[in-house]
């Protein structure tokens, strides 16, 4: 891993407040909270509210409704019964494990099975893997005591009424509501585990792919919490007191570095080239993308160039995208193995893709990476810092058809950027 300067990175000082403008503010504004205010507040849908109506989804609009009526009541009564819940699921998951001396706490994403081996090297010991995405997941850590978790709700539950009487100038009052009654409980829990933890093995290695819930409860349980990001970041990311992060990129590094004061930063896997590639155009599916336009008109290209075109659909993705070039000849379709594997076979000289971080992977492994997605103000990574865009980098990706050498500058000029 490569070290980063944790300077350099600046805001924008726009003229005009928009809303990612009003998204930034409010999430600046939260992280620079104390840290329990913070962690009940750090959820991105109530974040990205700054100045809109919230989203949810219909369990919470059954929420909101019996809020809209008994309101902060309700709010107490529903944590109760939401925090009951919890503490049964908790017991009848608890497993009779040796405590670990280190944790990955993660949501199974597709990176972490990279993550976990790059901790793995650097302890020389393999970490307990937690989803916290399950009661089972946590099940490898001692349930907390019904008194240690009451007491620790009782202190969350006075913030979120301190909350609830002063105006907040970004959030509605009902998407605090029922932001608050769904996180209550649940810090609660978490963090009389991660306290109970603490309390017998201070020295524990705490490990989080994701800056979600877990994350602030181990870090306000005092562990020295390391942050490996497995995935882009979203502006609308609220970041507890970290000791350190691996980050994907130094802009992304940076980033939080300007947010987390003390932070020790570093790089994850360099981006080196993997000599050789091959003449082989990839394409790596998005789940989120419909459009087969585009994936037409660059394969058809690539073929008429001599490139080999090899697709790797995402597992949820729509297959309208392949409609046009599947069973031509010249176009293979993989789907065998990790990603990582998919690259080390195929050692692709361009990788296509959206906005993921498969453009990253693909660089990495000595791929010029194409998105088919322009800049969004959800990311806080420019596109243009990742990869060439299409259409508008048409001319130059053509030229790298033509001209590995041109290709090899290319992939030289946005790898050093990174």
């Amino acid at each position: 891993m490569g070290s980063i300067r944790a300077t350099g990175y600046k805001r924008s000082s726009p003229t005009m407040v928009t809303a990612a403008d009003r998204i930034s503010n409010a999430c600046g504004r939260v992280q620079a909270m104390p840290p329990l205010r913070r962690a009940l507040l750090a959820r991105e849908a109530l974040i990205a509210s700054a100045g809109k109506a919230m989203s949810f989804g219909p369990r919470e609009a059954r929420l909101r409704t019996i809020l809209a009526w008994t309101g902060r009541g309700g709010m107490v009564t529903s944590s109760l019964i939401l925090l009951a819940s919890r503490y049964l699921a908790g017991r009848k998951a608890a497993q009779d494990h040796k405590l670990p001396h280190a944790i990955f706490v993660g949501i199974g994403a597709l990176r972490e099975y990279q993550l976990r081996k790059s901790v793995t090297t650097q302890l020389g010991q393999t970490p307990r893997f937690i989803d916290q995405r399950t009661p089972d997941g946590l099940g490898v850590l001692t349930a907390p005591s019904p008194r240690r978790i009451m007491s620790q709700w009782i202190r969350f539950m006075r913030e979120a009424l301190s909350i609830l009487s002063e105006t907040d100038p970004d959030f509605a009052k009902m998407d605090l509501l029922s932001t608050l009654t769904m996180r209550i409980h649940e810090l609660a829990y978490l963090l009389a585990l991660f306290e109970s933890l603490y309390e017998i093995h201070p020295e524990t290695r705490v490990y989080c792919s994701t800056a979600d819930i877990p994350a602030h409860a181990a870090c306000l349980a005092g562990f020295r919490v390391e942050y490996w990001q497995h995935g882009f970041l979203a502006r609308t990311l609220v970041f507890p007191r970290f000791s350190a992060m691996v980050a994907l990129t130094a802009y992304e590094g940076r980033y939080v570095a300007d947010r987390v004061p003390g932070l020790a930063l570093a790089l994850g896997a360099p981006c080196t080239e993997r000599a050789p590639v091959t003449e082989t155009f990839a394409f790596a599916g998005d789940y989120q993308a419909p459009d087969p336009v585009p994936v037409t008109t660059i394969a058809n290209l690539a073929l008429a160039r001599g490139f080999l075109v090899v697709v790797r659909p995402h597992p949820n993705g729509f297959d309208e995208l392949w409609s046009e070039i599947r069973g031509q000849e010249g176009v293979v379709f993989d789907t065998e193995g990790r990603f990582e594997d998919f690259l080390e076979k195929w050692r692709p000289a361009f990788l296509v893709s959206w906005f993921s971080t498969t453009l990253l992977d693909g660089l990495r492994a000595g791929a010029v990476p194409i998105a088919l997605a322009r800049s969004t103000d959800r990311l806080v990574l420019p596109i243009e810092e990742i990869a060439l865009s299409w259409p508008e980098d048409a001319p130059q990706i053509e030229t790298c058809m033509r001209d590995a050498s041109e290709r090899h500058k290319v992939h030289n000029r946005i790898n050093n950027a990174l």
